[in-house]
């Protein structure tokens, strides 16, 4: 008998068979809730984006379990509660640790992470046994913050595979949880506490995929579980999402609401529910409806024609090609994920998430980059993993609102949408009038004025196109982005870099009189307002309709929409009314500065766009991203700037030294009248126009 027992003993220690079985612990809170103690307390060298997790990990059981620990302000199980405030020890340790490698916030507005502020936040709340919710509510934020700051995944990256969990579950759980998961065979008995009853709907009605994952990577305290480090993450993902349908043995609903598997992955029993009967769906069929978002949605590739999924498909594949060896083929592929998969999503992923949109495109280029310089199979397989981790946040980001934008919240980004995309074409048409009425030339303003008309008809059509008639596909956005900003650049650089070599008033007052008079330099102030504001328009063609596509009230997006738009229209009076006050001469020079900027700026991201098209090679550069300026880090794009800045100060250099500048295509000017010879360089003169 003793011989019996020393082996069993033995047997639950190292047998892989019974040590990897979930176990219950004695609130009875989810499994996918258990944190681990012993595994809780990471190892230093792990990467930050491990201990961020198991923190995560951690913050989850605390959330999950204080009720069974304290009720009423009162301690009711003493075990439990020094249980919570040994894992939030442990959890500040991990705080101290991984506070370093947190990145900076992005902007001045973005609040700083503190780690160990926020931990310190949860105990202070546990040990003055605040009441659940608070405590749920703190831990929630500090959870929020990892997986924001450290970019965790929350969902798989693929499909998972029902066979491979259901074999899983077999080989490693099945022995202690049951064939059911009722936890009701020989083994479980076994061991204190008992191994959990998936059954039981206390814990499945709380238990996410997610967090069932995570349980799995760390294991959990006190129990004969030890981590699944023997597995993959897809593993993980595969053995998760079976458990969590264990319990849903109704026949599915034929139709049930449409989840994203991003949303599935993170969201409860009990939190669909709340969906379901704030969507007036009768009680009776929520078990039904469950059954099929659990144990066949998850499985089923609904979105293939998708662009994310689209996206996804064509990094695998080219991960595929170029393990064969086959470069150029990969390359195509990769190009085509963003062309036909990222782009296409772009204004729905940024009409939800802005930072989201533009840390997703850097992370392709940044794969782009490292693709053209010859990295190694290995090396790009990594960079495609971190493109496929913003693109699940990105599938999370754009998922449908079960209760539909807000008011407000509609209205905060129709507002920002046009304000984004706007303020460029503002300042450029605001400097273009104020020279104009500066010069005396208020007749030659009507050119803007047309020119800016025409691409609003233009954006309108352009609507009425591509939500009607042709669908405007990422290379074809591409293409016009890349076009109309090297246009506008053109044309831009055409109309400002001999202002820049005008050294005094009454000479930018005669070059422009005698430059804009023509009929050929009028078109051109025609052409750059056209030009600039199409491009803004068609952008923000695109980001609208992501927007109401997104169940957005009109009426809000209509309201937001009117708000960006008196504020630009302020803006470009702002700048023409200034121009009255200011001295001529300094008034000039802000013109054609921002001008010859806009020009610099439309040039960054013009070369950017068409190389994300493939027209363009793309040599990176070890330089930051600034997308506002057209800044971007490849070679192309820094080149085609730099050209512009370095004529830029020889123009300045040359009319510094009273030498006469380099002309811009056609600058050469005629000569001047004999009346405009002895014009004054006074400020009642430049006013008349105004």
């Amino acid at each position: 008998m003793i011989v019996s027992f020393i082996r069993d003993r033995l047997f639950a220690l190292f047998s892989l068979r019974l040590v990897v079985s979930f176990a219950s612990f004695a609130s009875l809170a989810s499994l996918a809730l258990i944190t681990p103690g012993q595994a809780a307390a990471a190892e230093p060298s792990e990467p930050p984006e491990v201990e961020a997790r198991r923190m995560v990990h951690i913050l989850g059981y605390v959330a999950a379990d204080y009720g069974g620990a304290v009720q009423g302000g009162a301690i009711t199980n003493q075990d439990e509660f020094d249980e919570q405030l040994l894992l939030l020890t442990d959890a500040a340790k991990i705080a101290s640790r991984i506070q370093p490698a947190i990145p900076p916030p992005p902007n001045a507005s973005s609040p700083a992470v503190n780690l160990g502020a926020d931990v310190a936040k949860v105990r202070a709340l546990v040990e003055a046994k605040a009441p659940e919710g608070d405590v749920a509510a703190a831990a929630g934020e500090t959870r929020a913050a990892l997986i924001r700051v450290f970019r965790l995944a929350q969902a798989p990256t693929s499909l998972p595979n029902a066979e491979r969990g259901k074999a899983l579950y077999k080989e490693h759980c099945a022995t202690c949880h049951g064939e059911t998961g009722a936890a009701d065979t020989p083994r479980a008995a076994t061991f204190t506490p008992r191994p959990a009853s998936f059954l039981d709907p206390q814990i499945g009605e709380a238990m996410t995929p997610f967090r069932v994952a995570t349980t799995v990577r760390f294991g959990v305290s006190g129990t004969a579980m030890i981590p699944f480090t023997f597995l993959s993450e897809a593993d993980h993902w595969d053995l998760a999402f079976f458990v969590t349908g264990l319990r849903h043995t109704t026949p599915p609903a034929s139709e049930a609401p449409s989840y994203a598997l991003a949303e599935l992955a993170v969201r409860s029993d009990a939190e669909i529910r709340k969906d379901l009967a704030a969507a007036g769906i009768a009680e009776a069929n929520h078990d039904a409806i469950l059954a099929d978002l659990r144990t066949r949605a998850p499985y089923v590739d609904r979105g293939s024609n998708s662009p994310l999924t689209i996206a996804r498909s064509k990094l695998h594949r080219a991960e595929i090609l170029l393990g064969r060896g086959e470069r150029d083929a990969a390359r195509s592929h990769i190009i085509d994920a963003y062309l036909e998969g990222i782009e296409p999503a772009e204004p729905a992923i940024r009409a939800s998430d802005a930072a989201l949109a533009v840390t997703l495109e850097d992370r392709f280029r940044s794969l782009r980059s490292r693709f053209e310089a010859g990295a190694s199979p290995a090396e790009v397989s990594s960079e495609i993993a971190l493109v496929m981790r913003e693109i699940t946040r990105a599938e999370a980001a754009v998922a449908p609102s079960r209760g539909g934008r807000t008011f407000v919240s509609t209205a905060i980004s129709s507002a920002g949408i046009l304000l984004r995309e706007g303020v460029e074409a503002a300042l450029l048409i605001a400097a273009l009038l104020g020279l104009a009425a500066q010069a005396g030339l208020g007749d030659r303003k009507r050119y803007v004025h047309l020119g800016w008309g025409v691409a609003l008809v233009l954006g309108a059509l352009t609507w009425l196109v591509s939500s009607k008639l042709i669908a405007i596909s990422g290379a074809r956005r591409e293409l016009i982005e890349g076009v109309t900003a090297l246009l506008a650049m053109a044309v831009l650089f055409y109309v400002s870099y001999s202002l820049l070599a005008k050294r005094e008033v009454a000479r930018w007052m005669k070059f422009l009189r005698e430059r804009v008079s023509k009929r050929s330099a009028a078109l051109s102030l025609f052409g750059v307002a056209l030009l600039a504001a199409y491009r803004e328009a068609f952008e923000t063609v695109l980001f609208y309709q992501a927007l109401l596509a997104s169940n957005a009230p009109v009426s809000a997006a209509v309201a937001g929409a009117a708000f960006g738009a008196v504020v630009l229209v302020l803006l470009v009076l702002a700048y023409t009314r200034a121009g009255r006050f200011a001295p001529p001469q300094v008034f000039f020079k802000i013109s054609s500065y921002l001008l010859y900027a806009l020009a610099v700026v439309f040039a960054g991201q013009g070369v950017a766009a068409m190389q994300l098209a493939g027209v363009v090679p793309l040599h990176p550069v070890p330089f930051p991203t600034v997308a506002a300026l057209g800044i971007f880090p490849t070679l192309e794009t820094l080149a085609a700037q730099l050209v512009l800045v370095a004529l830029a100060v020889v123009a300045l250099v040359v009319s510094r030294s009273g030498s006469p500048a380099p002309s811009a295509p056609q600058a050469a000017a005629p000569s001047a009248k004999p009346q405009e010879k002895a014009e004054p360089p006074s400020s009642s003169s430049a006013m008349a126009g105004s």
